[in-house]
C-alpha cells in the first residue's frame, strides 16, 4: 500500500468495527491502533477512537459527538495535534470510530461514524479540538 490509500473507501457509515477487526482487514501489527489517534503505515488517514464515557482507570479526557459536530481532547501530551491541525494540507482523512461506552457494543467495538475535517482548537495538555462530518 502507498500513502495514497484512503481507509474511508473500505469501510461502511455505520458498521461497527473492532480494533482487532481493522488489525486483521488491514494487516496491521502496529501497537499504536490501541491508542486514541492511529495513522495506519501507508494510509492517507488517521483514525480516531472515541469513547464518550471512560472508565475510572482511563484518563477522563472531554469527548462528546452531537448530530455532526465532535469536541475532544487530543492527547495529553500533544504528539498527535499536528496529525489532526494539519490533515487537510497534509491530504489526511479524519475518521471517527465512536461508542458512549466501552461496553456499548461487543468485544469493545467502535461505530464508524465517517470522515470528519478539523474546524478548530484551543488550549493545550491536552488541546480541545471541534471536528466537523464530512460525509
Amino acid at each position: 500500500m502507498n500513502n495514497s490509500v484512503r481507509t474511508s473507501r473500505f469501510l461502511q457509515v455505520g458498521q461497527v468495527y473492532t480494533r482487532d477487526d481493522l488489525r486483521a482487514a488491514f494487516h496491521i501489527r502496529d501497537a499504536t491502533l490501541n491508542n486514541g489517534i492511529f495513522r495506519p503505515k501507508g494510509h492517507a488517514s488517521v483514525w480516531l477512537f472515541v469513547t464518550e464515557e471512560k472508565t475510572r482507570d482511563r484518563r477522563p479526557y472531554r469527548d462528546k459527538l452531537e448530530g455532526n459536530e465532535l469536541l475532544m481532547d487530543g492527547q495529553t501530551l500533544g504528539r498527535t495535534d499536528g496529525l489532526i491541525e494539519s490533515h487537510r494540507a497534509a491530504d489526511l482523512e479524519l475518521l471517527l470510530f465512536y461508542r458512549k461506552k466501552r461496553t456499548e457494543f461487543p468485544k469493545a467495538a467502535f461505530r464508524y461514524e465517517g470522515v470528519f475535517r478539523y474546524v478548530s482548537s484551543q488550549g493545550e495538555n491536552p488541546t480541545r479540538f471541534t471536528l466537523k462530518r464530512t460525509s
